[in-house]
């Protein structure tokens, strides 16, 4: 009798088993939805969609994070800076000019700049006012030459080596007669 018992439960287990297996039919109850629903992600030109949740994330290139990298430490290593005195040729630590200071701030980051303001307008790619990002360069001119460059600094300010007498430090930009260029890519 045990011998039977135990088959006929093995027996039991077995049916149990082919219930779940097997395809349910349409007339059946629908299965309790689970608590979490399982997230659809398609990606679709670019843009990674997500059905369950409704969000859109834009990718972000390589170019462009590449930029805001650079720019990040050229911001740093300019900040780095504020206090080093003016000095007519410097481009070192020890004292800058405009062009010295950032020459020397973007050959930190890679980046080869000549040591003259105008020869830098030449080498960057103009941009507009509302392009410019922090770590752009910012020339003031005078006709179609510069006479003075800093870094934007965002929110319509310079990072700069002013004048004989002063220091690095960021100021107000001050001149409508500017222009915008990009040397980071």
């Amino acid at each position: 009798m045990a011998l039977l018992t135990r088959a006929r439960g093995m027996a039991l287990a077995g049916v149990t088993a082919l219930a779940v297996v097997l395809p349910v039919s349409p007339m059946a109850p629908a299965p309790a939805a689970s608590a979490v629903p399982a997230p659809r992600v398609s990606i679709e030109s670019g843009v990674l969609a997500s059905a369950a949740t409704g969000d859109r994330k834009k990718k972000t290139s390589r170019s462009a994070r590449s930029f805001a990298v650079r720019s990040a430490k050229v911001m740093r290593t300019g900040n780095s800076l504020k206090g080093v005195p003016y000095r007519y040729g410097g481009s070192t630590p020890r004292g800058f000019d405009c062009s010295g200071f950032t020459s020397y701030v973007y050959r930190k980051v890679g980046v080869s700049l000549p040591h003259s303001a105008t020869a830098q307008m030449r080498k960057a790619k103009r941009i507009s006012r509302g392009q410019a990002r922090k770590g752009d360069l910012v020339f003031f001119r005078s006709g179609s030459r510069a006479y003075h460059v800093g870094i934007y600094a965002g929110g319509n300010k310079v990072l700069h080596s002013p004048r004989p007498g002063g220091r690095v430090s960021t100021v107000n930009i001050w001149s409508r007669n500017v222009s915008f260029g990009r040397v980071l890519r």
